[in-house]
């Protein structure tokens, strides 16, 4: 009898403690103790680009941005490093690659040897080329140059012709400090199951010249 008086009273005692607790009003007013600017981020539309045909795992150091219509997953890394993932019908891989070679002005390759290689894609062959110097293009009709300039773009046949390519472009030592999260990245691309392949370009890659086609 003792030990129930005892519960009893200490239920009476904790009770009324419990229930000012629970209806204590919450403030009306919240004070902003600081702020930020919006970033992209901030967009509802970024998230849903996430959702193309492809999907890997982002490195941290690299943030994610808007995919346009040659770059199916689209990043930014350093101060003015970009990394894009496009998808090629048409062209061949050593066309691809010589199309980059020549945005170096760099003799072409008259075959895939002595490239490195890795596998992704379940167990499909990449190649892998490294450019280093002065980059030279025409993009949306403008010449555009930049010295001391790298490249390091990784190119895998999916299936009959039709190319998925993993191009990181920046400053030189930018791009030499990403070499192993791009490889990583490449490696760990997958066809995205949630959405439909998207709808690809059907240009052939080494016509696209003057506007950047499969990037």
């Amino acid at each position: 009898m003792k030990l129930r008086s005892l519960i009893s009273k200490i239920v009476s005692m904790v009770l009324p403690v419990v229930m000012l607790v629970s209806c204590k009003e919450l403030p009306k007013e919240v004070e902003v103790v600081e702020r930020r600017e919006l970033c992209q981020y901030d967009d509802p539309s970024v998230y849903r680009s996430s959702y193309s045909s492809w999907k890997g795992s982002q490195p941290l150091k690299w943030r994610k941005i808007n995919h346009t219509e040659f770059r199916l997953l689209n990043y930014a890394a350093g101060e003015a490093t970009q990394i894009a993932v496009g998808q090629v019908n048409g062209g061949g891989i050593l066309a691809n690659l010589n199309r980059w070679k020549g945005e170096f002005d760099q003799e072409a390759l008259e075959n895939l040897d002595g490239l490195e290689t890795f596998e992704m894609l379940d167990g499909r062959k990449a190649y892998v080329i490294q450019l280093r110097g002065t980059f030279k293009k025409k993009m949306s009709g403008m010449p555009v140059k930049a010295e001391d300039w790298g490249v390091t773009g990784v190119i895998c046949d999916v299936s009959g012709g039709t190319l998925v390519t993993v191009k990181m472009m920046g400053p030189e030592e930018e791009v030499e400090a990403e070499q192993e999260n791009l490889i990583n990245f490449a490696k760990s691309l997958r066809l995205n199951t949630l959405q439909a392949p998207a709808e690809t370009s059907k240009k052939d890659s080494t016509k696209d010249n003057a506007e950047g086609g499969g990037y």
